[in-house]
């Protein structure tokens, strides 16, 4: 095959004939169609030598080539250069993964997508901890998104989350089954050991993540229940999973599981400041070993991936207020989670809806926006029903939401963060923001703000 050079000396030739060298120049660009310079100057010279004839008339080559260098350097944009808005939706395109997965002479290929919400360190810390069989541990205040993390996790994989809220009345029934008065009940723990249904059927999800909810508080006795099944997970006997027996004593094959525990103190300490926490046994704890995290607010995934960037005024105050009941000490109380954040975004865009449209149920126009949180707003005829029936009158606002969670506190603290968090004002601000289309809420001064907040909550969380 003829090199770059032997066509370029092709396409020089004065004696060649017209369709020779235009099956050269053909053959060129090819040859340098990974080349961005080379692109150019190709480019260039269609230009040039459709005004003077030739592509050398007048002209510099090596001069050219700087001038377009140059040029090509000076165009590049970095990321800190592009505007936050078009940042935060690069970033937010989902890259496809492709995983195989080989088991003995089973070869099993999936594809998910690698977005950014998944890519915190905490989350892959856990995605390791998923493919070594490790039982996870997370710790940590309340509203931190512990719980949370965990319904990711399960979203992620497509996996069934399956949570058994731990406290003193949990009993050996809810975790390994037995007898009712309505029969033989299936204990979750087992359900997702064995990737069971309720009813002894195999899932048709392929997985499940055991949520052991608020872990310290499970009284001490029945956690002993969960050490064997906690040790296990990992375990394999003669290259088959380990089995674990049921409340009927049937030998139950583990399946795919991933075991995620939270708490707001670690398992080795009875906390004063969360009520009903017990010191557990160091065998408890010995099972999440290796793989235990306290887990911070993680109030950029929040913005950018929960709350999807909808809207910055509601996201500031909430972030105002999470921070006044925690420097106030009020947090035994009530805490700002982001679930009422989103109830506070959700309430928000019903309250749009209606007061943006006209009277009348037949003028109500509902739109599914499963931008706003994980859960669409509205949707389906039942939803549509629903807000055809409200009144504007009567329609739930923003600052029925905030009162409400407000009621949480006694007169004196209510007092208090309403003045700590310029509760007057917010009000007034929502006011503002009812006159506006839902589409120009966000403004450049507020998504500053954001950041700012972001990036503050980053620095301590480093210290």
């Amino acid at each position: 095959m003829a090199s770059k050079e032997d066509l370029l000396n092709i396409i020089k030739d004065p004696n060649l004939s017209p369709e020779i060298k235009a099956m050269g120049e053909a053959m060129m660009e090819t040859e340098l169609a990974g080349d961005e310079i080379a692109q150019k100057m190709l480019q260039l010279r269609n230009i040039v030598g459709a005004q003077s004839g030739s592509f050398s008339a007048g002209v510099d080559e090596d001069e050219v080539k700087n001038i377009l260098r140059q040029t090509l350097e000076d165009e590049k944009i970095s990321e800190d250069e592009l505007d936050q808005s078009l940042r935060s939706k690069i970033n937010a395109i989902p890259r496809q993964v492709q995983v195989t997965s080989i088991q003995g002479d089973y070869k099993k290929v999936t594809t998910k997508d690698d977005s950014p919400e998944y890519n915190t360190p905490l989350f892959q810390k856990i995605l390791s901890d998923l493919e070594a069989r490790n039982n996870v541990y997370l710790y940590g205040g309340a509203g931190t998104g512990k719980t949370f993390t965990a319904g990711m996790m399960a979203k992620f994989l497509g996996w069934e989350l399956i949570e058994i809220s731990c406290n003193q009345f949990t009993s050996p029934l809810e975790i390994l089954g037995g007898q009712t008065i309505d029969g033989y009940q299936e204990g979750k723990a087992v359900r997702a050991w064995g990737n069971l249904n309720p009813d002894g059927s195999k899932m048709s999800s392929g997985g499940a993540v055991l949520l052991l909810d608020e872990l310290p508080k499970l009284d001490p006795n029945t956690a002993g229940i969960l050490n064997a099944l906690l040790a296990k997970v990992g375990e394999f006997d003669g290259g088959q999973p380990k089995t674990i027996e049921n409340g009927r004593g049937e030998k139950i094959k583990r399946g795919n599981l991933l075991v995620i525990a939270t708490g707001n103190s670690l398992l080795n300490e009875a906390n004063a400041d969360y009520e009903a926490n017990f010191k557990q046994d160091l065998s408890l704890q010995d099972r999440f070993v290796g793989s235990t995290y306290r887990v911070f607010v993680n109030r950029d995934n929040e913005w950018n991936y929960i709350m999807n960037r909808k809207w910055a005024f509601i996201f500031i105050y909430f972030n105002k207020l999470r921070d006044a009941i925690v420097d106030a000490g009020f947090q035994s109380k009530a805490f700002v989670s982001i679930r009422i954040m989103l109830s506070a975004q959700k309430t928000y865009q019903v309250y749009r809806t209606i007061m943006d449209a006209t009277d009348g149920k037949a003028n109500v126009t509902a739109f599914s926006d499963s931008q706003t949180s994980f859960t669409p707003a509205v949707g389906d005829a039942g939803y549509t029903n629903a807000l055809g029936q409200l009144k504007k009158s009567e329609v739930k606002t923003l600052k029925d939401t905030l009162d409400e969670f407000l009621l949480l506190f006694n007169i004196d603290a209510r007092e208090k963060l309403k003045e700590d968090t310029n509760y007057q004002g917010f009000l007034a601000l929502v006011e503002e923001k009812n006159r506006l289309p839902l589409a120009d809420l966000n403004t450049p001064s507020e998504l500053e703000e954001v950041e700012a907040i972001i990036l503050k909550s980053a620095t301590k969380e480093q210290n």
